[in-house]
């Protein structure tokens, strides 16, 4: 009775902390962030003496935003894209700043490439040997320099840059140059691709989202299998223990 309740407290506590845990952390960050936009347009000192901290916060945010908004707006018109080049023009020139101002600007244009859609066919390619298959994206043609560099006597198709991305971190991979003869286009989109590849395998392309199992069917999944598991493990001790 008591091995049972045990168990029981034991297997319902995990199942909480694994369902809480990306729920928790996502309120965390999302909280961290809000404070930190919000406290650098507040002072500290207002923040302190006041009894409408939550109020003061939403103003600000909102504030902030009607800013970003007019900023955008402004950047964009005519003289807005002027004195925008104008200023990077002298920022890219200041020592030690302009290496900051362009590192980020790199992360902000990547961030750009990805909601672009860097990727713009999903393929098979036999990689890394004859006969061992990888998902890989195209991201670009191969410039005429390099595709002359590759190009085979008898052979005049196009070359192409491929992405690999690794399992299950798909932000790293490996680039690799190829001709259109030695890959397979796949008819499938590159985020059922990019599941497959961040799944290892396991959430198949094409397949209907509603239909994946979510994070507590899988837990439900594994906590069967183990309890099926224990109950032959006791079985085949009671046999030992007949014998």
């Amino acid at each position: 009775m008591f091995a049972k309740i045990n168990k029981a407290l034991r297997t319902n506590i995990l199942v909480g902390l694994v369902l809480v845990t990306p729920i928790g952390i996502t309120i965390f960050t999302a909280n961290w962030f809000f404070q930190l936009i919000t406290g650098f347009f507040i002072p500290k000192q207002v923040l302190e003496n006041t009894a409408n901290e939550l109020l003061l916060r939403v103003v600000a945010l909102i504030v902030v935003l009607m800013l970003l908004f007019l900023v955008g707006f402004f950047v964009r018109s005519f003289f807005g894209k002027k004195i925008y080049s104008f200023g990077e023009k002298i920022l890219v020139r200041i020592p030690i700043f302009n290496k900051i101002y362009i590192q980020v600007r790199h992360i902000s244009e990547a961030i750009i490439a990805k909601r672009d859609n860097m990727f713009k066919e999903v393929v098979l390619v036999e990689y890394p040997r004859k006969g061992l298959y990888s998902i890989a994206f195209i991201t670009s043609e191969v410039p005429s320099l390099l595709h002359e560099k590759m190009s085979q006597p008898g052979r005049t198709n196009e070359s192409v840059a491929l992405f690999i991305p690794t399992t299950p971190n798909p932000t790293s991979g490996l680039m690799i140059l190829a001709s259109r003869t030695d890959i397979t286009p796949l008819s499938i989109t590159v985020p059922d691709a990019m599941k497959f590849v961040v799944s290892g395998g396991a959430v198949h392309p094409g397949g209907p989202l509603d239909n994946r199992p979510t994070l507590l069917d899988k837990l439900e999944t594994i906590i069967s299998r183990d309890a099926k598991a224990e109950l032959v493990n006791n079985s085949e001790e009671k046999e030992d223990a007949s014998d």
